[in-house]
């Protein structure tokens, strides 16, 4: 008797168009945006640092969106991040977000908040961009 094929649920075809990858390296922060972005209905991968997210990208992780922090130890931060995936991965779109900084010229990516930020505007803002 040959196995029943399951469908994917309208469900799990959205969420797989509309994956979110936060990248930050302090995980009381990553996991308080993580839980406000799944209970928006957005599927969410974390990584603790940028070289964790592009290990995720090269792998074939297939996301729509990465909101990223600048600032993260090792030898690459956010904005190191942006520019290896707007070279790589062309069609996904980059928020980046510091406490420290503020944006000088962030035209090239799809939007910058300043730390601390208000979660219902940053998930506002993916969704905008996943429209």
């Amino acid at each position: 008797m040959a196995a029943a094929r399951r469908e994917p649920s309208p469900r799990c075809e959205r969420n797989v168009r509309d994956t979110v990858l936060v990248v930050e390296d302090e995980v009381l922060v990553r996991m308080v945006v993580a839980d406000e972005l799944r209970k928006a209905g957005y599927t969410v991968i974390e990584a603790s640092s940028a070289h964790e997210a592009l290990d995720l990208l090269r792998n074939g992780v297939d996301v729509r969106v990465i909101f990223s922090d600048v600032r993260m130890p090792g030898p690459m931060d956010g904005v190191g991040l942006a520019r290896v995936v707007r070279s790589e991965f062309p069609m996904i779109k980059i928020v980046l977000t510091s406490g420290n900084l503020t944006p000088l010229d962030w035209a090239e990516h799809h939007g910058f908040f300043q730390k601390p930020y208000d979660a219902a505007k940053i998930i506002k803002h993916v969704k905008r961009l996943l429209d």
